[in-house]
């Protein structure tokens, strides 16, 4: 976030103005249309009346400016051809901030599906992480005039089931092992893990496939990316990574 208010620092100038999302959503409308009224644009993009504005989209989610795109992904997932709306499943996701599992469950919940939010906790206590979905969950029935009964958001219950990783640690660190797993996984699926982020997902999504029985909720993980983090990572634990090239031309001269 500092580096984007470094960045918008120098694009506004002197003159402009710097505003953030939430900003915005808390200005009224008539605020919001005197604003946008009608005059001369310059090549510089600022208005005979106002100066450059230059808005802050936060990447790091904890906002609930951020559930709005979750929301929009539950309803994408939940299409015939995807996932559907009858199944029941069981959505695993690993939780940082925990915001995008909050967002999951309550796109969940307000379009009724048999839907039930699996987050693994990384990076704080099951009550931070529950104090924070109870003040997300509010902050969406105020900033956005949602009148929604509590059979369609539950508060008190919440939308998300927090578990702890399988293997615990502070949060960034990577165990022994990890990095080999990572490695397998992707040679196996073709699918990228990280060993701070999505393993922990993987391995949660794994655990949870094993307990259902033949016919019961079907195991879904969705993958939150932190691939580009395993670059990091590879400085990081130089001798982890060292192991994992010496294995792959082992393999390469094998094969050749």
């Amino acid at each position: 976030m500092n580096m984007l208010k470094s960045h918008a620092d120098l694009v506004a100038s002197n003159t402009g103005h710097i505003l953030c999302c939430n900003d915005i959503l808390e200005s009224s409308l008539s605020a919001q249309s005197s604003t946008s009224s009608s005059g001369h644009i310059d090549d510089h993009g600022n208005t005979e009346n106002h100066p450059r504005k230059v808005v802050i989209i936060n990447e790091g989610a904890g906002d609930v400016v951020a559930l709005l795109g979750v929301i929009r992904l539950v309803q994408y997932l939940c299409q015939s051809h995807l996932l559907g709306k009858e199944r029941q499943i069981k959505l695993v996701v690993d939780a940082g901030t925990g915001t995008t599992a909050i967002g999951l469950g309550i796109g969940a919940q307000c379009l009724g599906l048999p839907w039930e939010v699996t987050a693994v906790m990384l990076a704080d206590t099951i009550d931070a992480y529950r104090q924070q979905e109870q003040k997300l969950i509010s902050d969406f029935r105020t900033r956005f005039g949602f009148h929604l009964t509590d059979h369609c958001l539950n508060e008190v219950d919440g939308v998300v089931h927090w578990v702890a990783r399988c293997h615990q640690r502070k949060f960034g660190n990577v165990l022994e092992g990890e990095t080999e797993t990572c490695q397998q996984i992707a040679q196996q699926t073709g699918v990228l893990v990280d060993p701070v982020y999505t393993l922990a997902a993987w391995e949660m999504a794994t655990q949870l496939s094993r307990e259902e029985m033949e016919g019961g909720a079907q195991v879904v993980m969705l993958h939150t990316g932190g691939t580009l983090g395993m670059f990091g990572l590879a400085q990081r634990y130089k001798s982890y990574f060292r192991k994992l090239q010496e294995g792959s031309s082992s393999v390469k001269a094998a094969l050749h």
